[in-house]
């Protein structure tokens, strides 16, 4: 009765009409008895807060709201505005048909409950038809991508949005995921409609198939590769756009790429840079395979990269607002968190706080407290991280030994080298320091029974900095968990067979999510 009377705010229901709306299966006066019953119970939980919102005149009863913020009247107001921002905050507050999964088996209310949820889904189609319109308009890609993804989530039918993703794959330079589109739309219009696709879709997947084929000058054959070698791809050609958010007053880069039925935001460990992550051909590659089935998005955590450095000490609080703000500007609601080693404490944390916004919990590497204790007998101890932080601070700047971070490198001298100035550009020393530290004093083995999300744990059989127990420790912990032990003994994720890896999580997300992954 409360949605009800919100959606009609300050207009006058006549008692009747309530009744027969949500009591229509009874007798008159059993209908009118529960009205009154209800009423009570409202003005109670009103109380003295009411202030003059709920009217009850006679025969008539309203509910003002005017002054007041409620989903429906915020997501209306949003959707008629005027520039890509608003319509992004707008998709925020749609989160699907309005009260989902409310049943009250009354025909009157389920009829008009239909009518309302059909006027707000159609006011969210004309949203991210606009979104999709502007970022082709302003070459705005990945969005572009996100918000026509998004579309067909709510009219699989439209052949012109299919047809418009094509397109913007292969601007992208992202053939194969153009001709999976195609592929995508000719299998839903069979499927619901017993139909091809119409001329055009099919002339341009002709097209796209044709330029395909057209070999590349620019990389090698697979046959002039290294068998077991990571392809190369063009950093400068591949470097995606930083953006910028302000959370708790310290701006916070991150970029997007790719595009998928997921939204998945990988949080890495220690220190990073968006920007210099695109310089290793193999952390190249690792991006562009997450990119390929998500939307990916990846964050400089604050201190860090490109994000605002000498903030001092951060908390596990300041870093979660940091990557709520960054959901909140790109419009997503709702995420798959992709933690590994350290970041795996903070993806945690978000679930722990945020289930209503968390898709499912991806850990790779990650551990519960980065300390020893007699019940956690597997971190280092603090001696040890004493002598780790006096190696880091020995070392800066020198080609970085990868013996325990990913043994199959180690002979690498280009690789180390690039890991070296990698972490120059992610921090000083005095920060690294402070944030390695701050790494290993982390705890949060108190919050593993409040996660209740779909929870995945990655881990390497003979990893060297976080040991298998630990992972065992949080598969315990963590309801309804799954544990994958996987070969090797790399703890970075661009180590060796970084392929296993992805398609473990890609294999993960379309089994637990089979309707969005299809």
């Amino acid at each position: 009765m409360m949605a009800y009377l919100a959606l009609q705010s300050g207009n006058s229901q006549s008692r009747e009409k309530l009744a027969a709306l949500l009591w229509g299966g009874n007798t008159e006066s059993q209908a009118r008895m529960n009205l009154r019953q209800s009423l009570s119970v409202i003005r109670k939980a009103m109380g003295s807060t009411d202030g003059g919102k709920f009217l009850t005149d006679g025969g008539s009863i309203t509910l003002n709201l005017d002054d007041l913020d409620f989903d429906v009247a915020r997501f209306e107001e949003l959707a008629a505005g005027p520039t890509p921002e608003q319509l992004e905050q707008a998709l925020v507050v749609y989160r699907g048909d309005l009260l989902d999964g409310f049943d009250l088996k009354e025909e009157p209310f389920e009829d008009w409950l239909r009518v309302e949820r059909e006027r707000l889904r159609t006011i969210a189609v004309a949203v991210l038809e606009k979104l999709v319109a502007h970022y082709s308009a302003t070459n705005s890609l990945a969005s572009c991508v996100r918000a026509a993804t998004r579309l067909l989530v709510l009219e699989p039918l439209r052949e012109d949005i299919h047809r418009a993703l094509m397109q913007i794959y292969a601007r992208q330079g992202r053939p194969n995921m153009a001709l999976k589109q195609y592929a995508q739309c000719r299998e839903t219009l069979r499927k619901h409609l017993q139909l091809e696709p119409e001329k055009k879709t099919h002339e341009l997947y002709d097209k796209l198939r044709a330029s395909r084929s057209v070999p590349s000058k620019q990389n090698p054959t697979p046959s002039a590769r290294a068998e077991g070698s990571v392809p190369v791809d063009s950093p400068v050609s591949l470097r995606p756009e930083t953006h910028y958010v302000k959370s708790g007053g310290v701006s916070v880069a991150y970029q997007v790429t790719g595009g998928g039925p997921f939204d998945l935001v990988y949080v890495q460990g220690w220190v990073s840079n968006l920007d210099y992550a695109w310089e290793s051909p193999r952390l190249t590659h690792v991006l562009r395979r997450l990119g390929s089935f998500c939307r990916l998005i990846r964050i400089d955590k604050r201190g860090t990269g490109l994000s605002d450095r000498n903030v001092g000490f951060p908390t596990l609080q300041e870093r979660m607002d940091d990557v709520r703000a960054v959901l909140d500007a790109i419009g997503s609601r709702r995420t798959v968190l992709f933690g590994s080693s350290e970041g795996g404490v903070l993806c945690m944390l978000f679930a722990a706080t945020y289930p209503e916004r968390t898709e499912a919990l991806i850990l790779h590497g990650a551990y519960a407290q980065g300390l020893w204790s007699p019940d956690y007998p597997w971190a280092k101890t603090r001696e040890e991280m004493e002598e780790e932080l006096t190696a880091i601070e020995r070392n800066w700047g020198e080609p970085w030994d990868l013996g325990r971070g990913a043994p199959s490198l180690v002979n690498d001298m280009q690789e180390q080298q690039w890991f070296a100035a990698y972490l120059r550009n992610s921090a000083s020393p005095s920060d690294a320091i402070a944030l390695w530290r701050w790494g290993a004093e982390v705890d949060v083995h108190n919050i593993l029974h409040a996660i209740h999300v779909p929870t995945l744990i990655l881990q390497r059989k003979g990893d060297r900095w976080v040991k298998v127990e630990e992972a065992l420790y949080l598969s315990e912990r963590i309801a309804g968990a799954t544990l994958i032990e996987l070969p090797g003994d790399d703890h970075l994720i661009w180590g060796a067979d970084s392929d296993r890896l992805v398609d473990a999580i890609q294999h993960y997300l379309t089994v637990t999510f089979l309707t969005k992954a299809g």
